[in-house]
């Protein structure tokens, strides 16, 4: 065996070990908080036309913030799936169970049928903070089936708990809450304009 080859060889298999004896990564999904409404009316429908997050949450690392304003990714503990499908695909199923309908479309599976409803989300602010609390920022614009704006509005939630930094199950079960929380005010909101 040539001293090339050979170096080569050492070389992968230092690498290999080295990979090996890392820090495993952990992978985490948020979940709706209910799976199924008791009963489906399918009086209403509902588009969620877009769901946006803030650029730095476009990473596969969880972000959480420190006091110094400094947000902070971890180098263990990663998204199981793009954030904002997750986050849109876990909005549609809260709201499914809320608005005790089967209809509701998103931007990867549209209705087909014109909704009564039009929805845009942004998520403005959604992570563990420097105190522990994990906290949701967001807006939202609710309009009719002629896309004539009914409703504009600001929601901002903490957890319940305080999370401990390397608790990140415990941060994305909060998250998971939140997302319960704002999804049932944005149904308290349809239900009014009904």
């Amino acid at each position: 065996m040539s001293y090339i080859r050979r170096t080569l060889l050492i070389s992968m298999l230092g690498l290999l070990t080295a990979c090996s004896s890392g820090t495993s990564t952990s992978y985490y999904l948020l979940e709706p908080v209910i799976e199924a409404p008791v009963n489906i009316n399918d009086d209403i429908s509902l588009e969620i036309l877009d769901l946006e997050i803030p650029q730095y949450m476009e990473r596969f690392q969880i972000a959480s913030r420190r006091s110094d304003n400094q947000v902070v990714f971890s180098t263990s503990s990663q998204w199981g799936e793009n954030l904002r499908k997750n986050i849109t695909r876990v909005m549609a199923r809260n709201l499914i169970h809320e608005l005790e309908t089967s209809s509701i479309g998103t931007p990867g599976s549209r209705l087909n049928v014109a909704a009564d409803f039009k929805t845009k989300i942004y998520i403005e602010r959604f992570e563990r903070g420097a105190d522990g609390y994990v906290q949701l920022v967001a807006r939202w614009q609710l309009m009719d089936a002629n896309s004539q704006t009914l409703s504009s509005r600001s929601y901002r939630s903490s957890g319940a708990n305080r999370i401990d930094p390397s608790d990140y199950a415990g941060t994305v079960a909060s998250m998971s809450e939140l997302l319960g929380e704002f999804s049932r005010e944005l149904a308290g909101t349809i239900r009014s304009v009904q």
